[in-house]
């Protein structure tokens, strides 16, 4: 009976470990951020505090978050593997992507008059750098995984970081600082102390707080590259935190699973949110408070996005009931 207990135990431990719900709530997060940002051509003057985090904050978070989950999945993926492990992601991504780009082209955001306009727009796209930006993601981290070793792994960071700095184009430091982020992401993951520190824990929270108002009231002294920096190390220290409670975080969830549910459909949505709201909060939802005040222009431009982001989120997980 006792080794019966002992194996039930290793067991429901196991299986508590498989699941971090600090990765649905952060991508939750990030999600809601990136869509608050989205409706800047929406929201009064009054209400621009909405989109302060979105841009830096809701984008490097997710990046982050992915570098974290995705940790397992490579560790347990040899070379042979990485076609198979590359097709599965691929498959959720690029028919919610297509059906984008078509809206789009309907919409009058790309002419495509010959194939190299197909090709331009994902290697470097004026509207779905996200995208393109976690696919050629994907690839790099793998190889890095598989390749470099820890101390490789922060010159890489520092080197990025150097070229973050250097280069003023907005696009090429949103996908240069998505990198570290997914990057730093990943090596949270296998460096955590995975043992009890409650006193960090505590001192990572009020930095964290610390952050966020300072953050929250766009203090003028806060530079575009600390605050990028420091949206890095609030993410790492949340995940930190979530890994270290993760028994704890668990718990909290399997008894409201109503609630667990919610977070992970929003944090489901960021990819689909995305791609709608790319060109919805942006025109859409700009024509629409043209006409119809605030709140209800919100509100509507709310529905349009939410509503067409969750068709494209169960069209997303439909490939993934075959494989």
């Amino acid at each position: 009976m006792r080794g019966i207990k002992i194996k039930t135990a290793m067991q429901s431990n196991e299986k508590n470990n498989s699941y971090f719900p600090i990765i649905d709530i952060i991508k939750a997060a990030a999600c809601i951020m990136i869509f608050l940002y989205h409706c800047n051509t929406i929201l009064p003057d009054n209400w621009k505090f909405l989109t302060l985090l979105g841009q830096d904050m809701g984008n490097n978070f997710f990046f982050m978050v992915s570098g974290f989950a995705l940790a397992g999945s490579i560790d347990r993926t040899d070379w042979k593997g990485f076609p198979k492990w590359y097709f599965k992601r691929l498959i959720r991504i690029l028919p919610i992507t297509a059906i984008a780009y078509t809206g789009s082209y309907f919409m009058g955001f790309y002419s495509f008059a010959d194939m190299s306009q197909i090709i331009t727009v994902f290697i470097y796209p004026t509207l779905y750098w996200f995208v393109s930006a976690i696919l050629l993601y994907y690839i790099i981290l793998f190889i890095l995984a598989k390749t470099a070793n820890e101390k490789v792994l922060f010159i890489i960071e520092t080197a990025l970081f150097v070229l973050f700095v250097i280069f003023s184009e907005r696009l090429e430091r949103l996908y240069i600082i998505g990198l570290i982020a997914m990057i730093m992401g990943y090596m949270v993951k296998k460096n955590i102390d995975k043992s009890e520190q409650s006193g960090k824990d505590i001192f990572i929270i009020f930095v964290l707080l610390g952050f966020f108002i300072t953050k929250s009231f766009n203090i003028k002294y806060l530079t575009n590259i600390l605050s990028d920096l420091c949206v890095l190390i609030a993410g790492a220290s949340l995940l930190i935190i979530g890994q270290r409670n993760n028994e704890r975080l668990s718990d909290f969830f399997s008894v409201r699973k109503p609630l667990k549910a919610v977070i992970k459909y929003v944090g489901g949505m960021a990819l689909p949110l995305y791609l709608v709201q790319s060109f919805c909060s942006g025109y859409i939802g700009y024509m629409i408070s043209l006409s119809i005040p605030f709140p209800r222009s919100f509100l509507i431009n709310f529905l349009i996005v939410w509503g067409i982001g969750t068709i494209l989120y169960f069209i997303s997980n439909i490939p993934m009931k075959f494989l």
